[in-house]
């Protein structure tokens, strides 16, 4: 898949197949967007993979599974580069991802309505951090390589400027953060929703 934004389309429905997650890496000062299987965030195969034969299930060994990232089982620094060339590792742009937003921010009632285009961790490989920020899937930040942090946290909200600059986040577009406005529609639908559940305690009559 060399040309993978012209093959989504910049409207389509289905610009992101279900088994595709968005993350975002940071690699010798740059940020960088990524299209891959959720699978691949996983970054200690071998982690991984032990706990499966420790409970008792018949695996491949990590080499088999590793070669649909360019025989990487472990990323880290060093790998950086070639991971990022990996079969299974989709490069996508910033405009590319704004573009896709902004095509659906009018009528998305939520963040929940545009989700799949938001990255599910950022991959620091340059302080060897690994911030997943998920609803569903693998704990990732369990299978990280040794000397690495794995923590789960919301990187979109809480990372500084030189780590996560506000410039190459999608979602950010003239000042305006499109993130928190998705939000703030959340709630104030959410809300809504309570008060017209809430039964009206100040009309009981009795005839």
């Amino acid at each position: 898949m060399t040309d993978l934004e012209k093959i989504l389309g910049p409207a389509s429905p289905g610009l992101l197949d279900p088994q595709y997650v968005v993350a975002v890496a940071r690699y010798q000062g740059m940020v960088h967007w990524l299209l891959l299987e959720t699978e691949n965030l996983i970054l200690d195969w071998t982690k991984w993979r032990n706990e499966f034969v420790e409970a008792g299930y018949q695996v491949p060994g990590v080499d088999v599974a590793a070669a649909q990232r360019a025989g990487i089982v472990v990323p880290d620094r060093d790998t950086a580069g070639e991971f990022f060339h990996a079969p299974e590792v989709h490069r996508l742009s910033l405009e590319f991802l704004r573009k896709a937003l902004l095509e659906r921010f009018e009528n998305a009632q939520s963040w929940w309505d545009v989700s799949f285009l938001f990255p599910i961790a950022f991959v620091d490989f340059d302080s060897s951090r690994l911030a997943p920020f998920y609803h569903q899937g693998p704990q990732l930040e369990r299978y990280v390589p040794d000397e690495w942090v794995g923590e789960f946290v919301d990187f979109a909200n809480t990372y500084p400027e030189e780590v996560f600059p506000a410039a190459d986040k999608f979602w950010v577009v003239d000042g305006r953060d499109l993130l928190d406005e998705l939000n703030e529609r959340g709630r104030s639908a959410e809300a809504s929703r309570a008060a017209v559940d809430e039964p009206d305690q100040g009309t009981y009559t009795i005839i």
